[in-house]
């Protein structure tokens, strides 16, 4: 056979293999393409089941209503505050100080004692309930009067309308606790500017404006808290309130101020204080006692800020809380 021949035969052979090839590709592609169809369905069910539902949690309408550790303590909670962004942690020994202390008396008393350095221990009871601050409120309206000038409102030299400087009715009213000083200033700056003052700096419980115009005789009393003289006091040695140089003015002041029965009686002598303490009795007009200090202790462990409100009838309790407060703290 001719090699044409043999390649004619071949390619006869070859044929039937290659129609049936053809054949297969035909029946089979039906076949795969329904195969794939399933499948894509049969995945696409699958994980539909599995899909969780999207649904979105409706915004809550509530404002953040979270305890600063100060108002914490100030609730009488005595829970330990550890966790917080400020370390202020309420401490079981200075707690049962206070208490102690408060349950050896009969009058009714509000305290807050903390740590401004070290290890930032604090302690509290009745702290939010509403007191008479007596001269204490003082530190306000040297507040207000000194922010007044940093505002440009006025100068240490500016003439009040008792004739006095700034400074000579500043000195006046927390030196020696003048309280025409302290009504001069308080009308300069204004009562109800000052009760906006202190809100904008968190002190919402304290209320100076007890008068009714025109008359500048003062009419019931004056209210505050002893967690917003706290409140005061730290931001003042935080150096939050006012600039440095008159943190400085306000602080040497009270550092300097005469009345040392208080918590300054409780340290040692050598132990600087600034503080501004408060009283008044039935000679002042009063139905009862009013017995306040609140300042800042330097000691050589711990700083720290202690305010004691009372309506007992003498220094002395308070004296001995400042005692123990500066023996547990400094030991």
């Amino acid at each position: 056979m001719s090699p044409a021949a043999r390649r004619t035969v071949k390619k006869s052979r070859s044929s039937p293999k290659r129609r049936i090839s053809k054949k297969l590709v035909i029946i089979a592609a039906p076949v795969i393409t329904a195969f794939l169809v399933a499948s894509s369905v049969t995945y696409a069910l699958h994980h539909t089941k599995k899909a969780a539902p999207v649904t979105r949690k409706p915004q809550s309408t509530t404002k953040n209503t979270t305890v600063s550790p100060l108002a914490q303590v100030s609730q009488g909670t005595m829970q330990p505050l550890t966790g917080t962004s400020s370390g202020l942690h309420t401490d079981a020994g200075l707690a049962q100080i206070v208490n102690s202390w408060q349950q050896s008396h009969s009058f009714t008393a509000s305290i807050v004692v903390q740590e401004l350095s070290g290890s930032l221990r604090t302690a509290g009871s009745n702290a939010s309930a509403s007191m008479i601050p007596a001269s204490t409120y003082k530190i306000y309206v040297a507040y207000a009067i000194l922010h007044g000038i940093e505002q440009g409102s006025y100068s240490l030299g500016t003439v009040t309308s008792d004739g006095n400087t700034i400074q000579t009715d500043l000195n006046n009213m927390i030196l020696n606790s003048d309280n025409d000083a302290a009504r001069t200033l308080g009308f300069l700056y204004g009562w109800k500017n000052i009760n906006a003052l202190l809100q904008s700096q968190g002190m919402n419980n304290t209320d100076l404006y007890n008068y009714v115009p025109p008359s500048t005789q003062p009419v019931g009393d004056k209210h505050t808290t002893a967690n917003d003289l706290a409140t005061a006091v730290q931001k003042l040695y935080a150096v939050k309130l006012l600039n440095s140089t008159n943190t400085q003015l306000l602080i040497s002041l009270m550092k300097q101020q005469h009345y040392r029965e208080r918590i300054p009686a409780g340290v040692p002598s050598n132990i600087a204080v600034a503080d501004k303490p408060g009283w008044l009795s039935p000679a002042d007009g009063e139905s009862g006692y009013t017995e306040n200090d609140a300042g800042i202790v330097y000691g050589p462990k711990s700083t720290y800020l202690l305010v004691i409100m009372t309506n007992g009838s003498s220094t002395q309790p308070l004296a001995t809380l400042s005692q123990q407060v500066y023996s547990y703290l400094e030991n």
